[in-house]
């Protein structure tokens, strides 16, 4: 059997289905009611997968909403929720018949209204990200009285105000928070009501854990929090959709990095390896760790602390400082990284947004 070429990324399609069938059952939603984060991985396979499970879409830049049409995805499976876009771009995701934006503020629903008439729109909420791995608050979303003014004004702009979503931040498993945020978003969903400003769909979006490992207990204890409320939700006839992104495909991702050489600086010992933290491994500059290990350890081995390194001449090119690996790791060996099916493979173009050209005069 040919060995594959380091450094890369073996992905599992069984086990973003696996993901997917435990996602959907241990929350109660179906297949439909997924909305996939393009921006998380937006390899081809997957996305192919994805749609053969009714698995619909939500993006941030046109350039996923182009790739989805190639795949034969219809422009009402998907959601264009970022919710700052360019003029140009709200224009051509329309003439591409997109009909579905979230927003976060007045300047935008405006926007939408002139470039996008008779669109459904849906507004992103502000809300605790206590205990998420990053905090999403400071760059979006709105507070509950202008949630209540962009209610009011879409339907003076001939918009269809459609629903409400939040996100508690990336990779949180604070139960208390998923508390927290669930009541508050129930007490505002009676609020709405209550005011008779109708809408068809609260969104839950992402957040689940699937970092330090794959997700599934801590899902689980989520699940036993959030399933009153959904359940709840469901009872009222409010259509409930998510958007699982790492849990769906981080764990179903490992990179092969083959060791480089070995070098013992003042007492300590440097693994680099032929992969570095700037071919799609930014997240570790603000703190983000992955777990390293040995492809093919020898049974019954000791271990020893390591520096784990990549093969650039930047300093700050590092995996881990300690690293607990087998003390007959040498030159040559092959190291597994994880997770990395999510967001590694899209950060050469994040969210769909090419790098800037480069012009020499």
């Amino acid at each position: 059997m040919k060995k594959n070429k380091t450094p890369y990324i073996k992905l599992s399609l069984e086990t973003i289905k696996e993901n997917l069938d435990f996602f959907t059952k241990t929350l109660g939603f179906k297949n439909q009611e997924i909305y996939y984060p393009v921006k998380v991985n937006s390899d081809e396979k997957i996305l192919n997968l994805l749609k053969k499970e009714e698995v619909n879409f939500e993006t941030g830049a046109i350039s996923e909403i182009e790739n989805l049409l190639k795949l034969g995805i219809l422009p009402e499976n998907i959601l264009y929720g970022n919710p700052v876009k360019s003029d140009e771009n709200i224009l051509k995701a329309y003439s591409l018949g997109i009909n579905i934006f979230g927003l976060d503020s007045l300047v935008e629903l405006e926007k939408i209204a002139k470039l996008a008439p008779n669109s459904k729109v849906y507004f992103r909420l502000n809300i605790s990200n206590q205990g998420a791995e990053w905090d999403l608050t400071k760059k979006f979303g709105c507070s509950k009285t202008d949630l209540f003014e962009l209610f009011r004004k879409s339907k003076t702009l001939g918009l269809n105000p459609c629903g409400i979503s939040f996100h508690v931040g990336w990779n949180n498993d604070n139960i208390e928070n998923w508390n927290n945020v669930f009541e508050y978003i129930n007490e505002l969903k009676n609020d709405l009501i209550n005011q008779n400003f109708s809408f068809e769909f609260i969104n839950i979006g992402s957040g689940f854990p699937a970092h330090k490992n794959d997700g599934k207990e801590n899902l689980k204890e989520i699940a036993k929090i959030i399933l009153p409320y959904l359940n709840k939700w469901r009872k009222e006839n409010i259509k409930l959709i998510a958007e699982p992104g790492s849990f769906l495909v981080a764990y179903a991702g490992i990179l092969h990095t083959k060791i480089i050489e070995i070098i013992e600086k003042k007492g300590k010992k440097w693994v680099f390896v032929d992969t570095g933290i700037f071919q799609g491994f930014y997240w570790i500059l603000s703190g983000l760790n992955y777990n390293i290990r040995a492809e093919k350890p020898e049974s019954n081995f000791e271990t020893e602390e390591f520096v784990v390194c990549g093969p650039s001449c930047d300093t700050h090119d590092v995996f881990s400082y300690k690293v607990k690996l087998p003390k007959s790791i040498k030159k040559g060996d092959i190291l597994c990284v994880e997770p990395a099916g999510a967001y590694i493979f899209s950060a050469k173009e994040y969210n769909g947004f090419s790098y800037p050209i480069q012009i020499v005069e």
